[in-house]
């Protein structure tokens, strides 16, 4: 038993959890109260420094967009949106530029940041030996019912934090070796997001950005994206739309064709993730699905989708870690950990169907 364990429990499963004790426990504010010291007067680090962690020959793709200017125009269009706000698929409407608060929650147009560090619990490609410069950003505008991070998404527990602050951070991340600028949640945030992204790339910034979303997107906002984010790092959680509008707090019925059309345009901009030197991804659509417990995400109605429209070595993650959190007892379908096989039975479908390039879990600690 000892010689399994040893051999099952990875150095990514245990990171991760150990970053999410770091979390709960409040050491994110030490972080921030680092950085407090340290932003505006952050000095990039020489060129070498800068391009050797992502490749010496890796340039990302907003750096052409912040040489033009556009960068700086895109940010402010993504703002213009804020004043009826229509950033996610929502549409709330409200006019977050005079301080209203959104259906995500979000506080007007401030921006609030829970966390920032190397993340070793993401993807290997994105980990690599210097982890995913990973970057919590608070509140969402789907807000599922089980949501492993609802002290951040739901409950909007972080700082306020101005652009030239998330400039810094990304800066920081990259100073330390991390290997990419990873972004979670960003929708709602996506006008200050380009905006720090324009003073970080003139501060010397030159690693990849992942786009670490719900899926739900709309098209209007990708398209402004478009030459700017390097990795689109979307889920795909629900297939069926009257069970996302069951266990969404945005009630979103939509969120099965919107997720289609969004991962679709996704593709279309930055195509196959395709890892770079030493394994490291630096372009391409990465897509995570959580199995769920019933089969309440649909997922082999998923990888059927997947393998139809999307190239056979389309990079998929079938995540085995639910964990039914937040209001998830609520509803008897997810109230309980996903079987061994349960999950089996979504690998055996995405393979069946022909997808070659799948990100498989250990799953030896799920009961049968």
């Amino acid at each position: 038993m000892y010689d399994q364990l040893k051999d099952s429990v990875t150095r990514r499963y245990f990171l991760e959890s150990t970053t999410k004790f770091c979390c709960h426990v409040g050491l994110s504010t030490i972080f921030l109260a680092c950085l407090a010291e340290e932003s505006g007067n952050y000095k990039s680090t020489s060129n070498n420094e800068t391009t050797g962690i992502a490749g010496a020959d890796f340039e990302p793709a907003y750096l052409k967009l912040h040489k033009t200017g556009e960068l700086k125009n895109r940010a402010e269009k993504l703002r213009e949106m804020m004043e009826s706000c229509r950033l996610c698929p929502k549409m709330c409407g409200v006019n977050r530029l005079r301080g209203e608060e959104g259906f995500c929650r979000s506080p007007g147009a401030r921006l609030v940041v829970s966390s920032f560090m190397p993340h070793f619990g993401e993807e290997r490609p994105l980990v690599g030996r210097g982890g995913s410069g990973t970057i919590f950003l608070t509140h969402c505008g789907l807000r599922c019912v089980f949501c492993q991070n609802w002290e951040i998404s739901q409950l909007g527990r972080g700082s306020n934090r101005q652009e030239d602050d998330l400039a810094a951070m990304m800066l920081r991340l990259q100073s330390i070796g991390c290997h990419n600028i990873n972004l979670v949640t960003p929708t709602h945030y996506s006008a200050s997001i380009l905006k720090a992204l324009d003073i970080a790339a003139g501060g010397g910034l030159r690693l990849p950005v992942v786009y670490n979303t719900c899926g739900w997107e709309r098209l209007e906002i990708l398209e402004l994206l478009d030459g700017v984010v390097d990795i689109y790092l979307p889920d795909f959680k629900f297939w069926d739309g009257e069970m996302s509008a069951r266990l969404t707090a945005a009630g979103a019925e939509d969120y099965p064709e919107v997720t289609r059309e969004a991962i679709l345009e996704m593709h279309r901009q930055v195509g196959v993730a395709k890892p770079a030197e030493r394994g490291i991804m630096q372009r391409g659509l990465m897509i995570r699905h959580l199995v769920m417990p019933n089969n309440a995400g649909g997922s082999g109605e998923i990888m059927e989708w997947i393998a139809e429209h999307l190239p056979e070595d389309t990079y998929v993650n079938i995540m085995a870690q639910y964990n039914p959190l937040y209001k998830a007892y609520d509803f008897p379908e997810i109230s309980r950990r996903i079987t061994r096989d349960e999950y089996q039975a979504v690998v055996r479908r995405a393979k069946q169907v022909g997808l070659t390039n799948l990100d498989i879990q250990t799953f030896w600690w799920l009961q049968r």
